[in-house]
């Protein structure tokens, strides 16, 4: 299928295998592995993209590739230490592009979930703002057998005029069954009060970040707390973006950012000073997994 303009996705085969699976510092994942690259911008949340400038700047542009070599490298996701414990990893899937991108055939999607599918002590979170083709895909691949335990599947919603793709979450458990739903409300660019996060399992919030990002009002943050919490589901605060868009920044003491990072840190008014902004709420973290999660790791230990 051709990308606008009428260019087809490249493959690469010669790309380096070392640079396949990455550490993330995406709080709530442990990695990411990207079987496609790049993509093209559908919504607001796309128009300061930090992985186009990323690509652009690394990479060569932000053309959409394939990459069927890194396919076969999923056994390189080992389990993690959390705690003193071996815990299954989550990996983000295409944290630089949109897997159910028009240009991305079907027969290409079924590649990759059939390797994903393979792995089963690992868990792969799948995030699209293209929901529509998401659902048609999705309930054809798994009306009969249902979604993998390790298949967690999500949508974006950046504010409440696209409230419609959690929607698409909730017309898939209806085709399929169960499943792991994610709702990526992030970056918050406006209000979200209208997000209805029932059967949803996990809700991730955050605000954008970059030189150029758009700040998040503490009012839409609370919106889309206060709907996670009416539905269940569990929340994690992933970052306010930019140290300038911290409530507790003008608080900061010392003349350089550095400074005022560690003051905030030592006087517990910032508990995790490497995220980008910070990630405290009301002097808390929020970063909560979904009961999907417990139920993973008590299969693991032999539970049921």
């Amino acid at each position: 299928m051709a990308l606008p303009g009428g260019h087809h996705p490249s493959v690469g085969p010669s790309e380096s295998r070392a640079v396949t699976v990455l550490d993330t510092q995406i709080s709530c994942f442990h990695s990411t592995w990207n079987p496609t690259f790049g993509c093209t911008k559908v919504s607001p949340g796309c128009d300061r993209c930090y992985a186009e400038a990323i690509a652009n700047r690394f990479h060569g542009g932000f053309e959409l590739r394939l990459k069927p070599q890194r396919l076969t490298e999923l056994h390189r996701f080992r389990p993690v230490e959390e705690n003193g414990r071996r815990v299954p990893r989550i990996v983000f899937v295409n944290s630089m592009s949109d897997l159910w991108h028009d240009a991305v055939s079907d027969a290409y999607l079924d590649r990759v979930f059939d390797a994903i599918e393979a792995q089963h002590e690992t868990i792969f979170q799948c995030i699209t703002k293209r929901h529509r083709r998401f659902l048609r895909y999705a309930r054809n691949r798994w009306r009969e057998k249902g979604v993998p335990r390790n298949v967690w599947l999500g949508v974006s919603a950046e504010n409440d005029a696209y409230r419609v793709r959690i929607d698409a979450l909730r017309a898939l458990k209806d085709a399929v069954g169960e499943f792991t739903a994610l709702a990526n409300t992030e970056p918050v660019l406006g209000p979200v009060a209208r997000h209805d996060y029932a059967e949803i399992d996990w809700v991730i919030a955050g605000g954008e970040s970059g030189a150029r990002a758009r700040p998040m009002q503490r009012e839409w943050l609370d919106q889309a707390v206060a709907a996670a919490r009416r539905a269940g589901a569990a929340f994690w605060f992933k970052s306010w973006g930019r140290w300038e868009h911290n409530p507790v920044w003008p608080l900061a003491r010392g003349k350089t950012k550095a400074e005022k990072k560690r003051d905030l840190h030592e006087r517990g008014l910032e508990l995790l000073p490497e995220e980008h902004g910070g990630a405290t709420l009301d002097g808390a973290l929020i970063q909560e997994r979904p009961r999907a999660y417990r139920r993973f790791l008590a299969g693991q230990d032999g539970g049921n």
